[in-house]
């Protein structure tokens, strides 16, 4: 009976001591509030400007077959307000008229500008030949047809890395000069004829795999 309380007793402290050991360290708890995390997006802007610079639509008057004669239309201004490099493609889509968008009716767009200046400073255009803009952006001088830049999902005209905005009042910028032609072979029915159509840019991240750049305007 005496070693069965003996035995008891130091099962007890046994238990005892494994409570103290629960309870007898010291602790603390601190914590951090506030956190954020916040995501990023992707925002072209796209708009046209006429050759004073005023804000209008791409617009070309008495176009007639040439065989060298590029007429302006007017000039694309992009500018990446989001907060990731982006890439782009566009595509035209007719709205109106009447004048046939074969492959008689061809299209240039240059690139006129390549601006990212100092914070606060006004960006300047820097205006090149077309050799010049060969040199420095590959494909300046590429005519398109109306059928390479009129779906979505096939069109040429497209960038595959459209910088970033380096802040918000100095944000990745770039003007593409718009140059129409109509082919020397086009005849009398080109004649006295108009089309309306609007320009449809899409972008997404440059890492997005969902679709590839051909060509880099």
């Amino acid at each position: 009976m005496k070693a069965y309380l003996v035995s008891f007793l130091l099962v007890g402290l046994a238990l005892g001591g494994m409570g103290l050991g629960t309870f007898a360290w010291f602790t603390d708890q601190e914590t951090v509030e506030n956190n954020v995390i916040a995501t990023g997006n992707v925002d072209l802007k796209a708009w046209t400007e006429d050759c004073w610079g005023r804000v209008a639509p791409l617009n070309v008057d008495n176009l007639v077959p040439s065989k060298n004669t590029w007429t302006p239309a007017g000039d694309i201004k992009l500018q990446n307000d989001g907060t990731v490099p982006l890439k782009w493609k566009a595509y035209l889509v007719k709205t109106g008229g009447d004048l046939p968008t074969d492959d008689k009716l061809e299209f240039k767009f240059k690139k006129t500008s390549w601006l990212n200046s100092a914070p606060g400073e006004a960006a300047a255009d820097i205006e090149a030949a077309d050799a010049e803009l060969d040199s420095l952006f590959p494909g300046a001088s590429k005519v398109y047809t109306w059928s390479q830049i009129s779906n979505a999902e096939t069109t040429e005209l497209n960038s595959d890395n459209f910088g970033g905005a380096m802040n918000d009042i100095n944000p990745f910028t770039r003007t593409l000069s718009v140059h129409v032609k109509l082919d020397e072979n086009a005849g009398n029915v080109y004649s006295n004829k108009d089309v309306t159509f609007k320009v449809i840019f899409i972008a997404t991240q440059t890492d997005n795999p969902g679709w590839a750049q051909t060509s880099p305007v």
